[in-house]
């Protein structure tokens, strides 16, 4: 085994360097999203014209409520 893989394990285990920003960078993108979607969950429940909306999100959950 290399010793690059143990390097980033290692720094992942420990919760440092750029694991550590990798980690913090993820926590940020997932608040986002699921401030987003919440926004757009309560916009929905308001008004159904938002269900014509054309953008990439109102897409995708549109396509998930039809499964169920």
């Amino acid at each position: 085994m290399s010793p690059l893989p143990l390097i980033w394990k290692l720094k992942r285990l420990l919760n440092i360097g750029s694991e550590k920003k990798l980690k913090e960078a993820i926590r940020v993108v997932d608040n986002m999203v699921m401030e987003m979607l919440g926004q757009r969950r309560t916009e929905m429940a308001m008004t159904m014209t938002s269900l014509n909306k054309s953008d990439l999100l109102s897409r995708f959950m549109g396509s998930i409520e039809d499964d169920n």
